[in-house]
């Protein structure tokens, strides 16, 4: 896994900029990389479509599919479909466009709070050691601890966290989380490949397809741990599952993505 290895300022991520009806515009910190990290896209698409629902919806889940790698150099246009306004659940979809045509589409859903039962029978996994024992990275903008955890199942754990405050609104919170839910699912996909993927320049890949379910309200600004699962691959498409918690063990949501990952052809020398 390639880390940035740096802090970066992701204070205005969130600050997007009315564009006409129902249009945001926002814009993208300097990944190291060369392109915008999709977490980003997925966080402000849903910012986007937060911002056209009453605040008494919650969102509780959104299906993204990544199109196009974002280009750094431009700002990013969300036009936000009200698909519906129900009495207990709202709708929307989002196309983030730029110049080359639509980068991802996200729908989202969100439900007004209501009574009924609260369980959890997914528990947080055993001997996890917490972030102050752990080595930190920087990943994305955003302070990270990888969690060494046995190869078989395939398998990608990491401590996670927002970097800037977030107040007190817990629909930025579910927007921060959703930056955070892109960080380490294909590390999950990589794990499921056969050989060694993690030499250098031995694979090539891109996430496709991506959705997050919010059980719990959840401080996305304070450590997080994200256990994904590789489930194998079929073809040149892997699938990984994983589950969200706060530090107190509380399952707060469950990603899931669908990533591309190739071989890199060696090129043949001349003679």
């Amino acid at each position: 896994m390639t880390f940035d290895k740096r802090p970066l300022d992701l204070r205005s991520v969130f600050d997007l900029e009315p564009h006409g009806p129902d249009t945001f515009v926002g814009e993208s910190p300097e990944y190291s990389w060369g392109f915008i990290y999709g977490g980003l896209v997925v966080a402000q698409a849903l910012w986007a479509a937060t911002k056209t629902v009453d605040p008494r919806y919650r969102v509780h889940s959104l299906h993204a599919y990544f199109i196009l790698g974002g280009n750094l150099r431009e700002p990013v246009r969300y036009e936000v479909d009200r698909v519906r306004n129900g009495r207990s659940f709202t709708t929307r979809r989002v196309v983030a466009r730029q110049s080359a045509g639509a980068i991802l589409t996200l729908e989202s859903s969100f439900q007004v709070d209501e009574e009924g039962p609260d369980t959890q029978p997914t528990a947080f996994p055993p001997d996890i050691p917490s972030p102050d024992e752990l080595k930190r990275e920087w990943d994305a903008g955003t302070e990270r601890c990888d969690v060494k955890m046995p190869e078989d199942p395939p398998r990608s754990t990491c401590w996670v966290r927002y970097p800037e405050p977030l107040g007190e609104d817990p629909a930025l919170h579910a927007c921060g989380l959703a930056y955070l839910s892109d960080m380490n699912a294909m590390s999950a996909v990589h794990a499921s490949y056969p050989g060694d993927t993690r030499k250098e320049g031995s694979t090539t890949g891109a996430s496709l397809d991506h959705s997050v379910w919010f059980h719990r309200p959840v401080r996305s600004d304070e450590w997080v741990l994200i256990d994904m699962r590789g489930h194998g691959m079929i073809g040149s498409r892997g699938l990984a599952t994983g589950f969200v918690f706060q530090a107190d063990g509380t399952h707060v949501a469950t990603i899931v993505q669908e990533g591309l990952l190739r071989k890199v052809k060696k090129k043949r020398e001349r003679k």
